[in-house]
């Protein structure tokens, strides 16, 4: 058995919240769903909490072992081990993915002199630096990162608020074209953002308070996904569908605009601030999850020995996978969620509960 991770309930709330709002809800949700948008949230919200459901049913079955040893367990040596090398491929290629947006959001914000390789280059030296120094002293970070991260979120409303940039009138009519833009938007929330919870059922055998699970996953998927419902509906607001669908990052846009007696402004370098700790927690994440699961396959004791050519890896993927930002979004919108997300999150996850199922129902020795 692997030695239990020392993470609080606590630290698993910021790590799941800091994980979900790693990266913004894909905008294309507001050219689909318009005002509508904070609906088709709380829809995708509802089918997550749904699916962690089914995640924490098979960790129940398996609470020792991480997603991709359990599969081989349920599907076999041959199938079970080809199917976690592709989930180990899969973390990567995310994981890589997070990192491109991170480059670009860098590279046109603040940065436009420099190379995105060198940027990327930056953020891996950090999180190898994190994963060196284990999960748990990761998840201690991120409850100071959390708390700093709230603190500024808390600043940006208030001062949206005395700025008087919140119009109402920009919300309505709710359900101007019926529910039907409102469940277009809907899968891709459910494959991104609140799908990708996925990925901590490669981290929660680990944890040694394995009760609370259940209780902080469910509450922290909550918390994250009213937060992002909640900035949701204050860009659009502020920007009206009409800009919103035209902006790649709302709310800095919207934050952009606040204005206090020509004193206060130029706050949207604390959404860069908030967005760089997203960003390097997500990485960090999906990076474990990447070099826990190969050494874990190819039988590794020191998972360590994986770090430096997994991070060469992604990097590599970061800087090949698109020629540009606008194909890394089209991509982000058109490829990823149904050819990736959809089968990994969530058909495949289905399909091993029912087989568990089926197998503990007819008393299946291995099961």
């Amino acid at each position: 058995m692997n030695r239990k991770l020392n993470v609080s309930g606590f630290q698993l709330l910021c790590m799941i919240f800091m994980f979900i709002n790693g990266t913004s809800p894909p905008v294309e949700i507001y050219s689909l769903a318009k005002q509508d948008a904070g609906m088709s949230l709380l829809l995708g919200l509802t089918a997550g909490c749904l699916l962690f459901s089914v995640y924490i049913k098979l960790y129940s079955f398996f609470p020792d072992v991480p997603f991709t040893k359990y599969i081989q367990y349920i599907l076999g040596k041959y199938i079970g081990k080809l199917l976690a090398l592709i989930y180990i491929l899969y973390f990567i290629y995310i994981g890589a993915r997070v990192l491109r947006n991170f480059e670009e959001l860098m590279v046109i914000t603040l940065y436009n002199a420099s190379s995105r390789i060198s940027i990327g280059i930056l953020m891996m030296i950090i999180v190898i630096y994190a994963c060196h120094k284990g999960i748990e002293t990761f998840a201690r970070s991120n409850e100071f990162i959390f708390l700093f991260i709230m603190f500024l979120m808390f600043i940006i409303i208030g001062l949206e608020i005395i700025s008087d940039l919140i119009k109402i009138n920009n919300l309505r009519p709710v359900l101007e074209s019926g529910w039907k833009p409102v469940l277009k938007a809907t899968p891709i929330l459910i494959a991104n953002p609140f799908g990708e919870i996925f990925t901590f059922t490669m981290i929660l055998p680990f944890l040694n308070k394995q009760k609370k699970v259940v209780q902080v996953g469910i509450t922290s998927l909550l918390f994250s996904g009213l937060i992002l419902t909640l900035f949701s509906m204050l860009n659009t607001s502020i920007l009206g569908v009409s800009e919103i669908e035209r902006i790649i990052y709302p709310l800095l846009s919207a934050v952009s605009y606040i204005n206090i007696a020509d004193f206060v402004q130029r706050v949207d370098t604390f959404i860069i601030v908030i967005s760089v700790c997203n960003y390097f927690v997500k990485i960090t994440i999906y990076f474990h999850c990447a070099v826990s699961g190969a050494a874990d396959l190819f039988g590794i004791k020191e998972s360590k020995q994986l770090v430096y050519p997994t991070s060469v890896i992604m990097l590599v993927c970061s800087m090949w996978m698109t020629t540009n930002f606008v194909a890394l979004r089209n991509e982000a919108r058109d490829v990823v969620p149904f050819l990736l997300q959809i089968p990994l999150q969530i058909i495949i996850p289905i399909c091993l509960l029912i087989i568990v199922l089926i197998k503990r129902k007819l008393k299946y020795p291995a099961l």
